[in-house]
C-alpha cells in the first residue's frame, strides 16, 4: 500500500519521469519539422518550407504521423514502452520531410528499409531475429494496453492510480494508434512506389508532382541560404 501512495507524494525524479520528460518530449517532437528543415534554409525560410510542404502528398502524411505522435508520448515512461512507438515515428516521420524536400534519388531504398523495420515494430509479433532493434511483441495497440491489462483491462484509481494510466486516454491512445499503423503503412507503399519509380528509369519531376519535388539541376544547399524552388514549391 505504501508503494502504490508513493506517487501521490512524488520524489523529484519521479516527477521528472512522469511528467517533465513527457511533457519536454512532446515539445520537442512537434517542433522537430521545423528543426529539420531549419537545417536546409534560413530560419527565415522555415515557415515557408512547411507551407510548401503541406502542399505535398507525402509530407503532408508525414506532418499528420508527427502530429499523432504526442499521444503516445505522454504515457508512463516506467510502466511502459509506449513512449518509444511516439519517438521512432516521428524521427522516421521528419527523414521522410527531409526526403521529400531533397528529393535525391539514393535517399529513398535506405528510407524504405527503414520504413519496413519500422512497421514491422508496430505490427509487433515475434521478429526478434530479423529485427535490428525491437520495443514489444505486442505492437503499439498492445502495448496501449499494457499498464491496464494488469489490473483487469481496467486503469486503478484513487490511491491506486497509475500516472497516464486512465481508462478514456488508453481508448484514445488505441483510436490513435490504429490510424498511426495506416498512416505508416500507406507512407511505406508510398517509399516503395517511388524506390521503383527511380530505379525503373524515370526522372523525379514527372511523377507526382504535387508530391514529390523535382531536383534536377539545381543544387541542394545554394549558396543564399535557401533551397531553389521547382514544381510544387
Amino acid at each position: 500500500m505504501e508503494t502504490q501512495s508513493a506517487e501521490v507524494i512524488l520524489p523529484a525524479q519521479q516527477a521528472v519521469v512522469l511528467y517533465v520528460l513527457p511533457i519536454l518530449t512532446v515539445l520537442v517532437t512537434c517542433a522537430s519539422p521545423a528543426m529539420a528543415l531549419a537545417f536546409l534554409v534560413r530560419a527565415s525560410h522555415v515557415g515557408q518550407e512547411l507551407q510548401n510542404a503541406v502542399q505535398r502528398r507525402f509530407s503532408l502524411l508525414s506532418l499528420f504521423i508527427v502530429g499523432l505522435s504526442p499521444f503516445f508520448l505522454l504515457s508512463n515512461y516506467v510502466a511502459s514502452n509506449l513512449y518509444l512507438y511516439g519517438i521512432y515515428g516521428a524521427m522516421l516521420a521528419t527523414a521522410n520531410l527531409l526526403a521529400d524536400r531533397l528529393a535525391k534519388c539514393r535517399i529513398w531504398p535506405g528510407l524504405a528499409i527503414w520504413h519496413a523495420l519500422n512497421l514491422l515494430t508496430l505490427i509487433g509479433g515475434n521478429l526478434g531475429p530479423i529485427l535490428p532493434y525491437t520495443i514489444s511483441t505486442n505492437g503499439i495497440v498492445g502495448e496501449c494496453l499494457r499498464v491496464s491489462a494488469r489490473y483487469g483491462d481496467m486503469c486503478p484509481r484513487g490511491d491506486a492510480a497509475i500516472t497516464w494510466c486512465d481508462n478514456v486516454w488508453v481508448s484514445v491512445q488505441l483510436l490513435v494508434a490504429f490510424a498511426y499503423v495506416l498512416l505508416h503503412i500507406i507512407a511505406f507503399f508510398l517509399v516503395i512506389t517511388r524506390v521503383v519509380h527511380h530505379y525503373g528509369g524515370g526522372s523525379d519531376g514527372d511523377f507526382d508532382s504535387d508530391s514529390f519535388r523535382h531536383a534536377t539541376g539545381h543544387s541542394s544547399v545554394p549558396n543564399s541560404g535557401a533551397l531553389p524552388s521547382a514544381g510544387p514549391f
